[in-house]
């Protein structure tokens, strides 16, 4: 009950004012040479060719059935380096991934997880923040949006990221004195009343906002326009791509079999991930990320459903250890 109090109340920070995250959980690999975007650019499902200094993008990494490998975000940076953003947990699968494809091209790819830190500020006041920590306006910034600056001793870039659906950004930094400059940001934002908060809260956060994460909602079982993140994530014309067949079959023929919904559920307690959905006598798709909703004061899931019984208002059960549990499908994101 009280882990339950401190979530709500964090939860609540973030909507009322902004909190403090440090984003552990994020991992960074760095591409340099000559042919860094030409290669990235045929291995990932968004362009980055034709991208400047300063901006980036969201994108899938597939294998060549089309199904996702992982997620990432790829920022252009100055002195011909790209930054890519991967969920921790999947970074040396990334690595790997992307080695294998390294043949003759002028690519250098450099894992900086361990020589980075970085912290996130979200919330309503966030672009306070980031104002009086000397990095500018942060409101008309795009998603992923990127800048360079300094903190004391130390080189930092912060990026627009409204990766828990209210409006964010991250600052990183890989150079000396990081550990001061996190200090720093954190003393700036709770000047500003920030709180602290934990990833329960975020998740809460994040669930509510009907955006997917890596590992809980894409996994190898996913193919990329199922997630509901195609306009981010996909790009139609950019060329080819390993996987790209697939995805772009799907487009071509018109056909999504699945579909990224919200379900609310009765009962008190989250359904368990991986839980089989029924709907009219047969499954139809499975249960992924869940909590206690703030916002429907019950249990919500993230689901992938057969696009077939994916509109808002459709009823269907989830199959769990301890017995069906009812739930209707609704429209995401529960904030607007």
């Amino acid at each position: 009950m009280a882990n339950a109090r401190k979530t709500v109340d964090q939860y609540q920070a973030c909507l009322a004012g902004g909190a403090a995250y440090h984003r552990s959980d994020r991992g960074l690999l760095e591409l340099q040479g000559a042919d860094r975007a030409t290669w990235l650019n045929n291995l990932v499902t968004n362009v980055i060719t034709t991208l400047k200094p300063g901006e980036a993008n969201y994108a899938f990494a597939l294998n060549v059935q089309g199904r996702c490998l992982f997620d990432l975000n790829m920022l252009v940076l100055e002195e011909d380096r790209i930054w890519l953003d991967i969920d921790q947990r999947l970074i040396e699968k990334a690595r790997t991934h992307l080695e294998r494809y390294i043949i003759t091209e002028d690519v250098t790819l450099t894992n900086l997880t361990e020589h980075s830190q970085r912290i996130a500020l979200i919330g309503p006041r966030a672009h306070e923040a980031f104002d009086q920590l000397g990095f500018g306006n942060l409101i008309p910034m795009a998603w992923l949006q990127h800048v360079a600056g300094n903190i004391g001793n130390a080189d930092v870039r912060a990026m627009r990221h409204d990766f828990a659906g209210l409006i964010g950004v991250e600052f990183i930094t890989t150079g000396e004195d990081a550990a001061g400059a996190i200090a720093k940001i954190e003393s700036t934002a709770f000047q500003l009343g920030f709180a602290t908060v934990e990833r329960p809260a975020i998740e809460v956060l994040r669930i509510e906002g009907g955006i997917p994460a890596s590992v809980e909602d894409i996994d190898e079982n996913v193919v990329p326009p199922e997630t509901g993140q195609i306009e981010r994530g996909i790009s139609y014309h950019k060329g080819c791509y390993l996987g790209q067949e697939v995805i772009e079959r799907m487009r071509s023929h018109g056909v999504l079999s699945r579909k990224l919904v919200g379900i609310r559920f009765e009962g008190e307690e989250a359904v368990p991930a991986q839980s089989k959905i029924n709907a009219g006598g047969q499954e139809v798709g499975r249960v992924l990320s869940g909590c206690y909703s703030e916002v429907l004061k019950s249990p919500f899931s993230l689901a992938y459903v057969k696009t077939a019984h994916s509109r808002p208002d459709v009823s269907v059960a989830a199959l769990t250890n301890a017995g069906p549990r009812q739930g209707t499908i609704v429209a995401l994101p529960l904030r607007k």
